[in-house]
């Protein structure tokens, strides 16, 4: 527990959220990366670190992109997948 906030008793969580809440517009960004750097070190890969704070795509999605997925939903609705556990058979894995 941390002090008393408020005239009660506040979890270590609360009192981060009610510090963020208390920052002026400005430091946000910052706080954002600061806390972004603790997340990722949390984290037990640092490849997956480095997707999980990826930014999103934000790229349109090309026509030859856009008939690639059209292709692939008419091979799932049409049952020509292959599971995980058959590509790993297949490999030996």
């Amino acid at each position: 527990m941390v002090p008393l906030y408020e005239g009660r008793h506040v979890t270590t969580k609360e009192h981060i959220h009610q510090l963020v809440d208390g920052l002026p517009e400005s430091e946000l960004e910052t706080a954002k990366r600061v806390l972004e750097g603790l997340s990722a070190l949390s984290l037990p890969d640092p490849v997956a670190a480095a997707l999980a704070h990826a930014p999103d795509d934000d790229e349109p999605v090309t026509d030859g992109e856009a008939a690639a997925i059209e292709d692939g939903e008419r091979d799932v609705e049409a049952g020509r997948v292959v599971t995980a556990a058959r590509v790993r058979a297949r490999l030996g894995l």
